[in-house]
């Protein structure tokens, strides 16, 4: 096994995790669907969430050409932002066992806002990692598209005007997508 392989495993497992405790709070949130009352603004940070660990996984497909030589800095740099990843996943959704409101969004208000930090701590960590492992300057396009994804989270979670979260919302939808876009090969 190549360090790449074992880097790639050890990452696929935190990465797997991540995503599957997220799509089986979807699946859950499906099925209490007649007593929890419904909102938009957790599931659309739950998608993003979802997408970013999906690009996430295709982007460390790109290091085995990048990196000759493994060493722990880099390991330890990729397996905290898919931890981080994890812990979005992990938070923003409800489950069968931390459901304590009917209303989606005032879960989301109590415990699934706690994804917004990991999601800014990944994006701050993202810059650094950027540069480290992919060549992308904080300062490029890219990394300005990044910031704009630390900012927007942070803001959400510092107004209280529904209106505006929802704004915030969809923009950081928007966003990732387009980085996604922009950033990620479409073939390796």
């Amino acid at each position: 096994m190549t360090p790449f392989e074992f880097v790639t495993v050890a990452l696929s497992f935190v990465l797997g995790l991540g995503i599957t405790r997220l799509l089986s709070a979807s699946v859950h949130i499906f099925h209490t669907r007649r007593n929890l009352k419904f909102h938009w603004v957790p599931i659309v940070w739950a998608l993003s969430i979802f997408l970013v660990q999906i690009q996430y996984w295709w982007a460390i497909f790109e290091l085995s050409d990048r990196i000759e030589i493994w060493t722990a800095l880099h390991f330890g740099t990729l397996l905290l932002l898919a931890l981080m990843l994890f812990v979005a996943g992990a938070v923003v959704l409800p489950t069968t066992t931390d459901v304590d409101s009917e209303s989606l969004l005032d879960n989301f208000d109590r415990n699934g806002r706690w994804a917004l930090l990991f999601l800014v701590g990944y994006s701050t960590m993202g810059l650094w990692a950027n540069w480290y492992l992919f060549g992308t300057s904080p300062i490029s396009y890219i990394g300005g598209l990044v910031v704009v994804l630390i900012l927007m989270p942070l803001t959400y979670l510092l107004v209280r005007n529904r209106r505006l979260q929802g704004a915030i919302t969809v923009m950081y939808l928007i966003v990732s997508v387009w980085i996604i876009v922009e950033s990620s090969p479409l073939a390796y």
